[in-house]
């Protein structure tokens, strides 16, 4: 099969021929129709995520069809349109039990990140890992679904619990951003989307965003009071992960507000909070970590119905692994740069 490889850190992956992955019995093995790519891809190229092997396959916001079935496997039939979700978990310890299976205490494998991904012909995966989709869905924006859309959806709905009539405010209305928007609509709140980047911010007032904000020019805070009788933001999702950024937002928060740090860089420096500022407001600094399949499942369900739509904005052939790693790197995307194989 045909695969983009990451066989050095910092050099452009290489597409060529390798082997065919060997299916276990509970294991399908999926042809690989469409590979979104996100900011992770870049931090594992660069060597800046720990933990990634190489050779490497990059890739874990997949979607495709089942190819193959192990002889254990009974819920899956050859032709079925799946998305794969991302963590190879056990199934069986606290975590996984209460939802946070990415959080797994026997993590078998994280793909993508450290075991093979989507950036191929064909993948293996287990089973568990696939959740079916309509075939009215085309493979570009379902590869969406498992990263770009339910990040967003686990943290805004799961994490944050974002309430019916509620302001949330959305910082970096990029890939997951633009999603966010429109999650967060669909939960009812009031958005507010903030970037420094007009184009973004023209996309998410298409989408649904209330107000829209440029960090360069607008007296962010203010802005947000407006929204909210002058208490501040109820919920503040943060995609940028930059400590001043942080602290910043922490601001933006209105008593019992609730900031979810999803973006992050593992380079840069922690950010601050006083521990009086937490104790006399009681607002939640909570961290959010991809999503779980319960939350995915629920994205693909919200997809279908079209109460959700995937925002793509660049389609690549495999061949142009290295176009797409470069378009995303010069951060003019609206949305989400998505290979087809």
């Amino acid at each position: 099969m045909r695969a983009a490889v990451l066989k050095q850190y910092g050099a452009p992956l290489i597409v060529k021929a390798v082997d065919d992955p060997a299916l276990n019995p509970d294991d399908v093995l999926v042809r690989v129709r469409a590979c979104s790519l996100c900011g992770s891809d870049l931090k594992i190229a660069s060597g800046k995520f720990p933990g990634t092997p190489l050779p490497h396959i990059p890739g874990h916001e997949i979607a495709g069809e089942v190819y193959k079935v192990g002889n254990q496997v009974t819920e899956f039939s050859i032709g079925d349109h799946v998305v794969v979700y991302f963590y190879i978990t056990c199934g069986v310890c606290r975590y996984c039990k209460s939802g946070n299976d990415s959080l797994c205490e026997n993590l078998k494998g994280h793909i993508g990140f450290n075991v093979n991904g989507g950036m191929a012909e064909f993948l293996k995966v287990p089973s568990s890992c696939l959740i079916p989709f309509k075939s009215d869905i085309s493979f570009t924006d379902a590869a969406l679904m498992p990263d770009a859309i339910a990040t967003s959806y686990h943290a805004l709905r799961t994490k944050g619990n974002l309430q019916k009539g509620e302001v949330a405010v959305v910082v970096g209305v990029g890939g997951l951003g633009l999603h966010a928007v429109q999650i967060a609509k669909v939960l009812g709140a009031t958005v507010v989307a903030v970037d420094v980047d007009d184009l973004h911010l023209k996309k998410a007032s298409e989408l649904g965003a209330d107000v829209v904000l440029n960090s360069n020019r607008d007296n962010i805070s203010e802005a947000i009071r407006m929204q909210n009788t002058g208490k501040g933001a109820d919920v503040v999702m943060d995609l940028v992960g930059q400590p001043k950024l942080l602290e910043d937002e922490i601001s933006y928060l209105c008593p019992t507000g609730r900031l979810l740090v999803v973006g992050y860089d593992l380079t840069t420096a922690p950010f601050s909070i006083h521990a009086a500022i937490m104790v006399l407001t009681e607002i939640k600094i909570i961290g959010c970590r991809a999503t779980n399949r319960n939350d995915l499942a629920e994205v693909v369900k919200l997809v279908e119905a079209g109460k959700i739509k995937p925002v793509v904005s660049d389609i690549l052939p495999l061949t142009d692994v290295n176009k797409a790693y470069q378009v995303l790197r010069e951060g003019k995307v609206t949305g989400r740069v998505v290979l087809e194989i």
